[in-house]
């Protein structure tokens, strides 16, 4: 099997689901049964990357290196938890009267071509396709933004799509950069396009042009990832978005334009020295965690709070790698995916709350312990990793990314990032208690806990994150060792 045929495969699952009759019952089985396929074969991939390192078709454009393959079992797992809670969610939407059966399809349809520009993303080893695919990824996902098709979610729409093309351009603006300094340094000039031959030719690059295609690179794909303070898109999408689509956004999209920022670090890195991409980086997470954390505390809304978390959760990425060294960027890599499965479960959550409440406003909850215990722990656990609290998965990334900072020197950077999580800390557990114990302050629309089958995918994402936060899993940490090495080129 090639690559090209797991990205046929999930176009065809598109198209399948979009012709499936509107049956509520046939619809949510079939959509079960495709991602479960869809993720099957994802993680094939990822298995093969371990087993026989990077593999590549089409003259290299299209490949999987161990950096890909972490990005790649985040769609596959968090892609499959969150799709499965998307039935029990939309069920309870069409109950509502808020979507409709024909709606619920065209959803499910949708979900398959951004899983696809997704995974596209993931795989291309060309920087230009690279570029294609994470704008495509803003086209495919808007519409499941916009699906409610209402004037908040249609003007959130419209900002996102926006905001993040305008950002785009600036990416596309690094990429033509890149190729016009660097194709004069290879033999075929559709190589200076190639992100594994730019790597391994970064010392023969034009270092000064770099620099500038770095900074224009930041800014483009740093407006898709959610970096201040071009992240303003962001809190609006998730707050009108479906429960489902926040989670992929959060959970999946946001890594992906992280990875391709990833892939310019490790060029320009590796090309011009890397104090150069570290000194950005830490002034990029340093300014996002301290910006994202003051909106957060004057939240009262479950999703845009979540939606800052995102924010701020990119600016520890940034802060890992401008911390640098092969630990820091280690450290980052793995944040990816504590946070990527921390956050799916925590805007799952989002749609039981809404659901009992019949709010997102925090102000009217309260005693949600009492009414849903089960989704209140599973509230906690996503609050608590999302504090790294020891145990968790977020812990694990963020301890190394102190550690690395110590070893490496950096006291000032670890101050300033250990005063901004203090102030995160503070705040996610003022709203936690606010929603959850006391008395019940506004309405409650459902008084009871979700059945086991509809809790389950959430179950899942908590377990993996208590999983990931205690136990080494060897196969994992072999993709972010590679990884690691891959971008730092064994420099630092």
């Amino acid at each position: 099997m090639q690559i090209l045929h797991l990205l046929i495969i999930q176009v065809f699952c598109g198209i399948l689901m979009f012709f499936m009759p509107n049956d509520l019952k046939k619809l949510n089985f079939m959509h079960i049964i495709l991602n479960l396929i869809n993720s099957i074969f994802i993680l094939y991939f990822v298995y093969l990357v371990i087993k026989n390192g990077t593999m590549s078709e089409f003259n290299e454009i299209l490949a999987i290196d161990s950096i890909g393959a972490i990005f790649l079992i985040l769609i596959a797992i968090t892609g499959f938890f969150t799709n499965l809670y998307s039935t029990s969610y939309l069920k309870w939407q069409l109950e509502k009267g808020t979507f409709t059966i024909k709606r619920i399809r065209h959803y499910y349809s949708l979900s398959y071509i951004f899983v696809f520009t997704m995974t596209l993303s993931c795989v291309v080893n060309n920087m230009a396709l690279l570029w294609a695919a994470v704008e495509a990824t803003t086209l495919a996902s808007v519409f499941l933004v916009a699906i409610n098709n209402d004037k908040k979610s249609t003007e959130s729409g419209y900002k996102y799509i926006v905001l993040c093309s305008i950002g785009l351009a600036f990416a596309l603006f690094a990429t033509v950069l890149l190729y016009s300094s660097s194709y004069h340094s290879f033999s075929l000039s559709s190589d200076a396009m190639l992100f594994s031959k730019l790597l391994d030719n970064a010392s023969n690059l034009n270092k000064d042009a770099l620099k500038l295609v770095f900074i224009f690179a930041l800014i483009g794909y740093g407006t898709k990832a959610g970096l201040v303070p071009t992240h303003t898109w962001l809190p609006d999408v998730h707050a009108q978005g479906p429960a489902p689509t926040s989670s992929l956004l959060s959970g999946i999209l946001l890594k992906c334009a992280m990875l391709a920022l990833i892939r310019f670090y490790a060029i320009v890195g590796n090309a011009v020295g890397f104090d150069f991409v570290q000194d950005v980086m830490i002034i990029s997470g340093i300014l996002t965690l301290f910006v994202s954390g003051y909106f957060l505390i004057t939240q009262h809304d479950v999703k845009r709070m979540f939606a800052y978390h995102s924010i701020v959760h990119m600016g520890v990425i940034a802060v890992g790698l401008g911390i640098g060294s092969f630990l820091g960027v280690f450290a980052a890599l793995f944040h990816c995916l504590a946070h990527s499965f921390t956050k799916a479960l925590a805007f799952c959550v989002t749609g039981n709350i809404e659901r009992i409440y019949g709010t997102k406003d925090m102000f009217k909850m309260g005693g949600m312990v009492y009414i849903a215990p089960v989704t209140t722990v599973l509230f906690g656990i996503s609050i608590c990793s999302l504090v790294g609290v020891p145990g968790f998965a977020i812990f694990f990334s963020e301890f190394n990314i102190f550690k690395a900072g110590i070893m490496s020197g950096q006291y000032l950077s670890i101050a300033l990032f250990a005063i901004a999580l203090l102030v995160i800390f503070i705040a996610d557990f003022s709203h936690f208690f606010l929603s959850s114990f006391g008395k019940v302050v506004g309405e409650v629309k459902y008084n009871k806990e979700m059945t086991f089958i509809e809790n389950l995918p959430l179950i899942a994402l908590a377990i993996l994150i208590i999983l990931f936060g205690i136990y080494n899993f060897s196969s994992f940490t072999y993709l972010l060792d590679e990884s690691a090495r891959i971008i730092t080129g064994g420099k630092i």
